[in-house]
């Protein structure tokens, strides 16, 4: 197991700003910040951390954050206000990261911290399996910051939403096929449940929790699952479940009742 991989070991539990994972505390910037962390004073500055973790690794500019920021103000004064909040996010991150993470240069600022797993977003590359509570929960990227600025700031917010959903949907879908693979049935009864739940019209979500139910012998909670969905599809678009769900539900009915379906078995189904 990798070193990042080492750090980011258990489920994450977000909590007054930080998310743990068994070895390491990370950042939580997925959720709504009831209070913001200490020494943070400023919600632009929480926003600003945000922005610089989902686009570290690299400088930018004073003036086109201050712009991004500030948008009303004259550039003088916005630029004001960016040192002012660059200094208390610069004391935040010092005590929380160390010296060397928040690089600020008399024309620039960036985050740089390499491969360094700092904030619950890294784990949807990195920890597959600690994502599952973030999805669970329904966090959002930024919850609550959406009034900081105006259109430009509020553009992006949304597509950086987008794109951390579908890194969280994919952290899960893999961290269930991993549970699957490994006949930890409940844990991945658990996780398919959560991606139904999130997209109950989604068909590749609707076969995992067949076959984990499969794999726990319950042909009855397959069958509940491929009912579910059947009954989304044909209300809310006139569907039918492919051929390939239906084959899936007619090859674990053929199963039977009885012990538990082994994983080699549920591999060699469609």
């Amino acid at each position: 197991m990798d070193k990042v991989n080492e750090q980011a070991q258990a489920h994450s539990d977000c909590c007054g700003g930080h998310v743990g994972t068994g070895t390491v505390d990370v950042v939580c910037l997925m959720g709504y910040a009831e209070s913001l962390p200490a020494p943070l004073i400023y919600r632009k500055g929480w926003a600003l951390l945000g922005y610089l973790a989902l686009e570290s690794n690299r400088m930018h500019s004073r003036a086109a954050l201050a712009a991004l920021f500030w948008p009303t103000l004259s550039e003088t004064s916005a630029l004001t206000n960016l040192r002012q909040v660059l200094s208390n996010l610069n004391r935040y991150c010092t005590e929380r990261f160390g010296p060397d993470v928040l690089c600020i240069q008399r024309a620039s600022v960036g985050l740089l911290r390499g491969q360094r797993l700092l904030f619950d977003i890294d784990v949807l590359q990195h920890a597959p399996c600690d994502a599952a509570n973030l999805l669970a929960e329904q966090r959002i990227f930024l919850d609550g910051m959406e009034d900081i600025a105006d259109l430009e700031f509020q553009a992006w917010l949304q597509t950086s939403r987008q794109m951390l959903e579908l890194q969280l949907i994919s952290a899960v879908e893999r961290c269930c096929d991993q549970m699957i693979a490994r006949a930890r049935w409940d844990s991945a009864i658990n996780l398919a449940s959560a991606l139904s739940h999130r997209d109950p019209w989604n068909e590749a979500h609707a076969q995992r929790m067949m076959r984990a139910h499969a794999g726990n012998g319950s042909n009855g909670g397959a069958l509940t699952a491929y009912q579910r969905l059947e009954a989304f599809l044909r209300d809310d678009l006139g569907l039918d479940p492919c051929q390939e769900t239906r084959r899936l539900l007619q090859q674990i009915s053929a199963l039977g009742r009885g012990p538990r379906v082994a994983p080699v078995q549920l591999s060699a189904l469609i």
